[in-house]
């Protein structure tokens, strides 16, 4: 009789020292019987074998001998297999290392997972499961019920996978919450051999929603507002949100049309799906198609991966196409091909691929002058435009400017650790008879800069509204540069001379992209300019 222990073998009292190699063959691929000549070589010699592994063309065997050196062994193998190109010593078999990975990938997932077999024993669980659940080695080919009870999984008669099911109970004398799916095991004749459960705590799954998932879920509740004009329209956009059809939202810059956008995504039947958001002008022309309809590997240089396009990632749920006037026009026809035929097809690719996205688009332009002026396509038009919604100016709302501003003082005082910030009425007065040309942007940051200077109370002096600009005409700058007294504000005289310029040119063209190249300058450096007169109005 003998036996194995580590590498001493012991025979008839004899003790032995054995070498313990793991090696690679590296052979011929086209011939067939390699596996075979390799088992009958090394049992020629008395090896013993311990495993074997292929996948052509290597075979791995992890193996034992006594007395051979490995230089000695590597001659006399290749000598005897002439097949055989190449020989490798590994401190791992790939097996063994696939399953080390494997470990380490589910240990540091934040998921718990439990593996079971048919009968419902723990084969396998990650380091979550062992915390969640007071798991030891101990409990390895314990019975699942023992810790998950029947009522949430039975291996005896469960058949299908379960998704989302909240488990709020005492497991091992500790109160867990958890969410559930699981996933079973099934053989090529669909036989259950097994199952996978894994769980995530109910409160990472609320953190999740918060951090993540909060920007698509604006309610209709949350649009703050008293006024009739604003009460209409969030009648019609309820009422609207319900339907399929797509949606345009018009208003000018600041009006809230991304919130009113969001309400209407989380009020439709697609409310559990992906909203997804682009600004249309804020993409540069070049990088315009391929974000809207993803890449294949090898498209263009640096195409390592390929990418999926927002309208895929937008399937099951809405898009939302704000500043839609400003796309350029070839790409406005492969934005109505994808409406008409709910397909597009990747940069470098060759199939189609299904679409399901209902589009909200948004714009602060006059389409309708724009097709008629033949720089916005007449048939994208009607196709985005089936549903219209006009959000009021600010200045239409008179009502709404108070209750605004006392909103914003309170989250933005107790954002700043002023919790009792309070706004007066002469305050209120003074915002009251400001004509708000950059909307509910401009007046939330007027409100932020009055919170940091304010203490206990906001009034008029903290109200940093500039007089020099009037709601629809800049202050023209004039100076004589020969006359010139120092010092001046250079950078303010500069920033003044090029936003004249472009009001200017927004009189004559339709597009950023179109003033950009009149200006000789990008589209997104104007439409920051913009940005950066309204913010500081």
């Amino acid at each position: 009789m003998s036996f194995y222990k580590n590498e001493i073998k012991v025979a008839d009292r004899e003790v032995k020292i054995l070498n313990s190699k793991k090696i690679k063959f590296l052979v011929k691929e086209n011939k067939v019987g390699m596996a075979q000549k390799i088992l009958a070589a090394l049992a020629s010699k008395e090896m013993n074998i311990i495993t074997m592994e292929i996948n052509p063309p290597y075979i791995s065997v992890k193996v034992e001998w006594e007395g051979i050196e490995w230089d000695e062994f590597k001659r006399w193998i290749k000598n005897e297999i002439k097949e055989i190109l190449d020989i490798t010593e590994l401190d791992m078999m790939d097996s063994e290392k696939a399953a080390k990975e494997l470990q380490i990938v589910i240990n540091s997932m934040t998921d718990g997972i439990i593996a079971v077999n048919k009968q419902g024993n723990i084969e396998y669980y990650n380091s979550k499961a062992s915390k969640l659940f007071n798991i030891e080695p101990k409990d390895k080919d314990t019975n699942i019920n023992l810790i998950i009870p029947k009522e949430v999984y039975n291996p005896n008669v469960d058949i299908d996978d379960k998704a989302n099911i909240e488990v709020s109970t005492m497991i091992r004398n500790k109160k867990v919450n958890l969410i559930l799916n699981i996933k079973l095991i099934k053989n090529n004749l669909g036989i259950k051999m097994g199952a996978l459960l894994i769980f995530k705590e109910m409160d990472d799954v609320r953190r999740l929603i918060q951090t993540i998932s909060r920007p698509s879920m604006i309610s209709f509740e949350d649009i703050i507002g008293e006024s009739d004009s604003i009460k209409n329209t969030i009648s019609l956009a309820k009422s609207v949100s319900v339907a399929e059809a797509n949606i345009m939202i018009l208003g000018e810059s600041g009006t809230g049309k991304e919130l009113f956008a969001r309400a209407i995504h989380l009020n439709s039947r697609r409310g559990n799906g992906p909203f997804v958001a682009v600004n249309c002008s804020a993409v540069p022309d070049a990088l315009l198609e391929s974000e809207f309809f993803g890449y294949e590997k090898g498209a263009f240089t640096g195409a390592n991966t390929g990418k999926q396009g927002l309208f895929e990632l937008a399937t099951g749920g809405s898009i939302f196409l704000d500043e839609i006037g400003e796309l350029p026009i070839h790409l406005q026809a492969k934005i109505l091909r994808a409406i008409q035929e709910r397909q597009i097809r990747r940069i470098g690719g060759t199939k189609e691929i299904l679409i399901d996205v209902r589009i909200i688009s948004a714009t602060h332009r006059n389409l309708s002058a724009m097709v008629s002026e033949k720089t916005f396509r007449e048939d994208l038009y009607y196709r985005l435009n089936v549903i219209p919604v006009n959000i009021p100016p600010l200045r239409e709302r008179k009502d709404d400017i108070s209750i605004l501003a006392k909103y914003f003082t309170k989250l933005l005082g107790e954002s700043a650790d002023k919790p009792r910030l309070k706004i007066t009425e002469d305050a209120l007065e003074r915002l009251q008879e400001y004509s708000w040309p950059g909307n509910i942007r401009e007046l939330q940051n007027v409100m932020e800069r009055a919170v940091i200077f304010a203490e206990d109370s906001i009034d008029v002096k903290h109200l940093l509204i500039a007089n020099k600009f009037d709601s629809y005409e800049t202050e023209k700058i004039i100076y004589n540069e020969e006359n010139i007294e120092f010092p001046v504000n250079l950078p303010e005289i500069i920033k003044a001379v090029e936003y004249n310029h472009i009001i200017k040119a927004r009189k004559q063209f339709n597009s950023s992209r179109e003033i950009a190249k009149a200006l000789n300058i990008s589209h997104t450096t104007v439409i920051k300019r913009i940005k950066e007169h309204e913010d500081c109005k």
